[in-house]
C-alpha cells in the first residue's frame, strides 16, 4: 500500500510539475511580436525612448545590418544607443515611409526566442521600394520579451537570391 501511495504521490508530482513548465506558445509569439513591432515603430518615428524598450540594455546586445552601401555592426547598449541618438539628432523628422512585417516564422523556448521575418516598405503614396529579411534573437527578462540580436538584410539591394 505504502509503495502504490509513493507511486500515486511521484506521479502528481511529475504531471503538476510538466503542466506548470508549459510555454503557451502563441501567447509569447504575439509578446514577441508585439515587441518587435513596438521597436519598428519607434524607430521609424524616431521615437528613443519607446525604442529602447525593446532593447537588452546590456554589453550583449548586437545590431548587425546589411544594405548595398555597405553594413553597421556594432556591440553594446551604450555604443548602439549612442548610435540611435546621433541617428535622430542627425534627421529628427519620422520616416514617411510604411512597413508591414510578413511571413513571421518564430521558435519559442522557455526564456529565448528567435524570429526571422519580412518587412516590406512603402513610400507616402503606398508604392513599394524595399524588402528587409529581419532577425530578431529574444530573451525573456522580469517576464518581458528583449531584443538581444538584431539583423537586417535589404534584400532589394542585391541582385537575386542565390538560396532559389
Amino acid at each position: 500500500m505504502k509503495k502504490n501511495i509513493t507511486i500515486l504521490i511521484s506521479l502528481f508530482i511529475i504531471i503538476f510539475v510538466s503542466c506548470n513548465n508549459r510555454i503557451d506558445t502563441e501567447k509569447e509569439k504575439d509578446a514577441i511580436i508585439a515587441v518587435i513591432e513596438n521597436e519598428t515603430n519607434s524607430h521609424f518615428a524616431k521615437d528613443f525612448e519607446q525604442q529602447s524598450k525593446s532593447f537588452l540594455q546590456d554589453e550583449s546586445l548586437i545590431v548587425l545590418v546589411s544594405r548595398k552601401g555597405g553594413y553597421g555592426y556594432a556591440v553594446g547598449w551604450n555604443q548602439i544607443s549612442k548610435s540611435i541618438k546621433q541617428n535622430i539628432e542627425k534627421n529628427p523628422n519620422p520616416i514617411a515611409e510604411k512597413f508591414e512585417n510578413t511571413d513571421y516564422k518564430i521558435k519559442v523556448y522557455d526564456k529565448s526566442a528567435w524570429a526571422v521575418y519580412a518587412e516590406n516598405v512603402y513610400n507616402s503614396e503606398g508604392e513599394f521600394i524595399r524588402k528587409v529579411i529581419n532577425v530578431r534573437f529574444l530573451e525573456k527578462i522580469d517576464n518581458e520579451w528583449k531584443i538581444v540580436y538584431l539583423s537586417d538584410v535589404n534584400t532589394t539591394s542585391y541582385e537575386i537570391d542565390t538560396l532559389k
